[in-house]
């Protein structure tokens, strides 16, 4: 897949600005705070419906506007296509081709992407919600089934915690069979991608850095199963039943596990360096792009949001030989690379 044109209206600093994008890498060159993560930002919300610079909206329109619409035309299987979001702050249109959608979530899985921020150092050594992000977007951009699954769960999720504030138990057991069902697949499906991101991990560590280090990827579940993940669920909610209610929340499903990342045997959280921290951040989007790609069997574009801060020069000119094997992907710096085969756009 490739991304040939972004078009921005009204979007953060731009008021009108078309740019063309060429295969291979695009390196985009600014002085801070001239618009270059604004590019980024636009494509991502093109390519999973959320910004990852804010949860408002409303922060995207210019200043002096009270709308925003952006366009990106991309190439995939040989096809041309284009996605449109338009925004302001009474409504969101979402149109794909000819194609009207009622809602934002909806352009997930249409130009997928791998994004990697200086912020997503959080992924490593910050919460568990960061850590379900990842999976979920991952999982959400290949699997129209996992998108149909978490939805239903939260939903469910949502009145069952309603009825456990205001002790009114009517309906439990309905909306707990709708989490039973649905968080069941949604638990499934992440050890899965764990297992088949940590398979490619290793190789990946070796490529970026010629190091060979032990690294295991393990899901901290709250549901304690073998096999059966739904009897196991089903049996959980039903013993702690009188904790939950206490509580007046839910306290069992996969909207309260994680997954921790181990180097040589050791929680990268904690004891890792800074320096191995960042490394094994740029190994797993890496092996997430590759693993995405297997699913998807095409290339998704792959966006890297200051790139000089992500590595050292050593490791950033082995990331830089790696790129060869991408298909397209966008950079932003402050400083000119060094790298073949790249289209630079000054801003």
């Amino acid at each position: 897949m490739n991304l040939k044109t972004l078009r921005l209206h009204n979007f953060r600093n731009y008021k009108r600005f078309e740019i063309n994008f060429s295969k291979n890498i695009n390196l985009i060159i600014a002085d801070n705070a001239k618009g270059k993560t604004n590019l980024l930002e636009a494509i991502y919300l093109l390519s999973t419906g959320k910004s990852f610079k804010t949860s408002n909206l409303s922060e995207l329109i210019h200043h002096e506007k009270t709308f925003f619409f952006i366009e990106a035309e991309f190439e995939k299987n040989s096809i041309t296509e284009s996605i449109k979001i338009y925004y302001d702050l009474k409504q969101k249109k979402v149109l794909h081709n000819s194609t009207n959608y009622p809602s934002l979530s909806s352009v997930l899985g249409i130009m997928p992407s791998i994004l990697l921020h200086p912020d997503d150092i959080s992924l490593i050594k910050g919460r568990p919600q960061n850590r379900r992000t990842f999976l979920n977007l991952f999982l959400a951009q290949k699997d129209p089934l996992y998108v149909h699954h978490y939805l239903r769960y939260l939903k469910a999720l949502k009145n069952k915690n309603f009825l456990l504030k205001t002790k009114n138990f009517k309906n439990l057991k309905y909306y707990e069979n709708e989490l039973i069902k649905s968080g069941s697949y949604i638990i499934k499906q992440r050890k899965d991608l764990l297992k088949n991101l940590e398979k490619n991990l290793k190789n990946s560590i070796f490529e970026l850095s010629s190091l060979k280090i032990d690294s295991n990827l393990k899901y901290i579940s709250t549901i304690d199963y073998e096999n059966d993940i739904e009897d196991s669920f089903q049996k959980i909610l039903q013993k702690n039943f009188l904790k939950e209610r206490n509580f007046k929340t839910s306290l069992f499903g996969p909207h309260r596990d994680d997954f921790q990342i181990i180097f040589n045997d050791k929680s990268v959280k904690y004891f890792a360096s800074e320096g191995q921290k960042k490394l094994l951040l740029f190994a797993l989007k890496y092996s997430e792009y590759f693993l995405l790609k297997e699913s998807l069997n095409f290339s998704p574009l792959f966006l890297i949001d200051d790139f000089d801060s992500h590595l050292d020069r050593n490791h950033k000119m082995n990331v830089l030989k790696e790129f060869s094997k991408f298909n397209q992907v966008f950079l932003t710096t402050p400083n000119l690379e060094e790298i073949e085969n790249t289209n630079i756009i000054r801003l």
